[in-house]
């Protein structure tokens, strides 16, 4: 395996001969990764309860599902924007409820699979948990698209889907609406929390080519947090995981034109607003965040995953590092 190396510098991140300053956002020359963030999967421990919540409080359409064979099993897709998605199934004793993986949708599964394993990304090996490896390319006979795993240090499963005529996600993208649309969120932020900060921001940023979005915090190097660019309008948030805590997935952001009125519908729907992060709740108050200075407000789904619904405005670091992607 290649070893991959990142610095900090003073009070910036070193990041591929970029030196980022904390709240600063840069603009990127160069090749996208060829990666865009399309969907999030949720491990449930009610299913019915997390079920009714997106679909009836977040107003998130099933857009397909599949089964298992003896039907015990049933994975719920729901849609929230036009190219953005939940996968859903019931938490089981090999999986805690929460966030479980990302996909990331590429364009040529083939060409990328060969860009990582020159990188140094290798087959995982047998009887063991996987980290810093990547899975032989299959096909889903549920969803029918071409896939491949990433495992990134910590072992986190990043999904990578090539979506061909015959894909449900691309056939339920085709289908959404301009007036869907209006009303849509879309996701454009996963987070991941990481055990060893620098080791993983390397990963992320020079083997599988996500761009340096901005940071905050420091000079820490663990106390960092990295915005990383996979695509223009997508990010994954990388921090250093919370003290007794398990490295993995931890929130996930959902872009709106309008947070007052996507506020206000939510609360029509019967969401309610309450202090602190309990599960199904709504907080209190709309904020600005502090690192990335967004509108933004944080909604609690039944099993506590966090989800921060995100307006952007003027002074946004995300909003300046998507205007600033050439």
């Amino acid at each position: 395996m290649k070893r991959f190396a990142l610095f900090a510098v003073g009070l910036g991140v070193l990041v591929a001969g970029i030196v980022l300053q904390p709240g600063t956002a840069q603009g990127q020359v160069g090749k996208s990764s060829g990666f865009r963030l399309t969907l999030v999967g949720i491990a449930a421990s009610d299913f019915p309860k997390s079920q009714a919540f997106y679909e009836r409080v977040m107003g998130f359409p099933v857009a397909f599902k599949f089964s298992s064979p003896d039907g015990a099993r049933t994975n719920l897709f729901f849609q929230m924007g036009r190219d953005s998605f939940i996968e859903m199934q019931a938490a089981t004793g090999d999986v805690r409820p929460g966030l479980t993986h990302a996909h990331f949708v590429v364009d040529d599964l083939t060409a990328t699979i060969a860009r990582l394993r020159q990188a140094g990304l290798q087959p995982p090996p047998r009887n063991s948990r996987p980290a810093n490896a990547l899975s032989e390319p299959g096909y889903s006979q549920n969803i029918f698209v071409k896939n491949a795993n990433v495992y990134d240090p910590d072992g986190i499963r990043l999904e990578l889907n090539e979506l061909g005529p015959e894909s449900l996600m691309k056939k339920a993208a085709d289908s959404w609406t301009a007036a869907q649309d209006a009303k849509g969120l879309n996701l454009n932020v996963v987070g991941v929390g990481a055990s060893d900060l620098p080791p993983s921001a390397a990963f992320y940023q020079n083997l599988l080519g996500f761009r340096a979005g901005f940071t905050f915090g420091g000079p820490d190097p663990q106390r960092i947090s990295y915005y990383l660019q996979p695509s223009r309008d997508t990010f994954v948030e990388l921090q250093h995981v919370a003290a007794n805590a398990t490295p993995g997935l931890s929130h996930f952001h959902l872009l709106t034109r309008d947070l007052d009125g996507t506020i206000a519908r939510l609360k029509q729907a019967g969401l309610l607003a309450a202090a602190g992060n309990a599960p199904g709740t709504m907080g209190q108050a709309v904020g600005v965040s502090p690192g990335a200075k967004t509108k933004n407000i944080n909604v609690y789904d039944p099993d506590g995953v966090r989800i921060e619904l995100n307006e952007y405005g003027p002074e946004s670091l995300p909003k300046k590092a998507v205007d600033a992607w050439q």
